[in-house]
């Protein structure tokens, strides 16, 4: 069974990014307005190490927002051989589900949010905002022990 990111996780994740990006903006702008009016060598040290820092993380914003949905991973359950295989540009990454030590349910209104499943071998993966991710959920929990699903009503990022 694959599963793929929603639209309207992307398009909410993408007016995150925009305000971000924003607020960014306005912060380079103002260090580049303090670089040239910088009269010392004393004031050109933190505007320039301001735009070295924002600039870049502007871009990279700007990148995800153009790429939408395929900035996210896809995700592909086998039930049968137990592995589940998140997938993103060239690169796929198999987990064997059979050995999930928790899994833990993450609820905000009585509406599933994310889905965090610690494995045994350290690997810890979070699903939010896939299509049908209450079919993930219970297909997780079939591979997953009763002791150790967690449904947390106190959702955080």
């Amino acid at each position: 069974m694959k599963f793929h990111i929603s639209a309207s996780h992307v398009k909410r994740q993408n007016r995150r990014a925009i305000y971000l990006i924003l607020f960014f903006t306005a912060l380079t702008a103002s260090f580049i307005a303090k670089l040239v009016n910088s009269k010392s060598m004393d004031g050109l040290i933190f505007p320039t190490i301001g735009i070295i820092i924002f600039a870049p993380t502007i871009f990279r914003i700007y990148k995800r927002i153009k790429e939408g949905a395929d900035a996210y991973p896809a995700i592909e359950l086998d039930e049968l051989t137990g592995k589940i295989a998140v997938s993103y540009k060239d690169v796929i990454v198999t987990v064997d589900v059979t050995q999930i030590k928790n899994l833990r349910l993450q609820y905000k209104s009585e509406h599933l949010e994310s889905v965090i499943v610690k494995t045994s071998s350290g690997e810890v993966m979070r699903f939010e905002g896939y299509e049908n991710l209450d079919t993930l959920a219970s297909n997780l929990e079939l591979f997953t022990p009763a002791e150790n699903i967690t449904n947390a009503k106190l959702y955080h990022h």
